[in-house]
């Protein structure tokens, strides 16, 4: 089991705040958040494009190495190709995938949209028009040995997400699974595990406590919690995926943080990085 811990778990602390978190007060750079990922004894990282300042992009691999952790880039936060409308993401993306080439890191997530981009046109529209420029992406991709993950960003549900990929249809295209994202968008997590194994790439991990009022409403309030302390039936969501053959990295990612855990990110990593290891003792 490959652990790893993706860096919007720190996000307050690169200037990213909900509506229901407080600024810490202090700013980090890439290297800062290297730090506590090797501190955790993560095995491998997931890298925000949004976060890196010139000077990180100039030393990410060194500064990777450094610390003995994998990379995987994650490209597009916020909203990504903005379903298709956004031909500046586009080239942008392009930029991405000839670094990722060039710094050997061969899996590059991406988003397509965000939830607020939903329902603007039909889910059948919004695939349509993302599929000729996944597939030149994707062809371009190829060419520099990038494999392409597709995250569910509570704009497609894991089900939505398998029909885009499938109609795209490219060997090196498959899927970031993030667990709270489906939940967000009220799809079942099991199932959508099912339906989307032979794709998952790497799985976004987190617990959420589900709160009455947030249930239909993506963006919402769906706080996170150490795994096994939310409503998230993680166990048996962890045995569906192995089970499909899943091989790839359990990248935990931190939303806003329950009123329980306020301000407490590294206590929630700490907690949740020694469940799974019990996890993978027990089953």
């Amino acid at each position: 089991m490959k652990l790893g811990i993706g860096q919007f778990s720190y996000h307050r602390y690169f200037g990213e705040l909900t509506p229901w978190e407080s600024d810490p007060g202090v700013r980090w750079n890439t290297n800062d958040f290297l730090g506590h990922a090797a501190a955790h004894r993560a095995d491998t990282v997931g890298v925000q494009t949004c976060y890196l300042t010139a000077q990180d992009i100039e030393t990410l691999p060194e500064m990777a190495a450094a610390h003995n952790l994998d990379v995987i880039i994650e490209w597009g936060h916020p909203a990504g190709l903005a379903i298709g409308k956004s031909a500046a993401a586009v080239q942008d993306l392009r930029l991405w995938i000839a670094r990722a080439s060039q710094w050997s890191f061969p899996l590059l997530r991406i988003v397509v949209g965000y939830p607020k981009l939903r329902g603007e046109d039909s889910v059948e529209v919004q695939t349509q028009r993302l599929v000729p420029i996944l597939q030149e992406i994707c062809a371009e991709a190829l060419d520099w040995g990038v494999t392409i993950a597709i995250e569910n960003h509570a704009d497609f549900t894991p089900l939505e997400l398998q029909g885009l990929i499938y109609e795209t249809n490219r060997p090196n295209l498959c899927a970031v699974l993030d667990f709270g994202n489906c939940v967000r968008m009220g799809a079942d997590l099991i199932p959508s595990i099912r339906s989307l194994a032979p794709l998952i790439a790497a799985v976004h991990l987190r617990d959420l406590m589900i709160l009455p009022e947030s249930i239909g409403n993506p963006l919402a309030s769906w706080p996170t919690a150490p795994l096994g302390c939310g409503s998230l039936d993680i166990k048996g969501a962890l045995r569906e995926l192995y089970c499909g053959g899943f091989q790839g990295c359990l990248l935990l990612e931190l939303a806003h943080l329950h009123p329980n855990w306020t301000e407490k990110e590294d206590e929630v990593l700490s907690q949740s990085l020694s469940w799974l290891k019990e996890w993978r003792q027990t089953g």
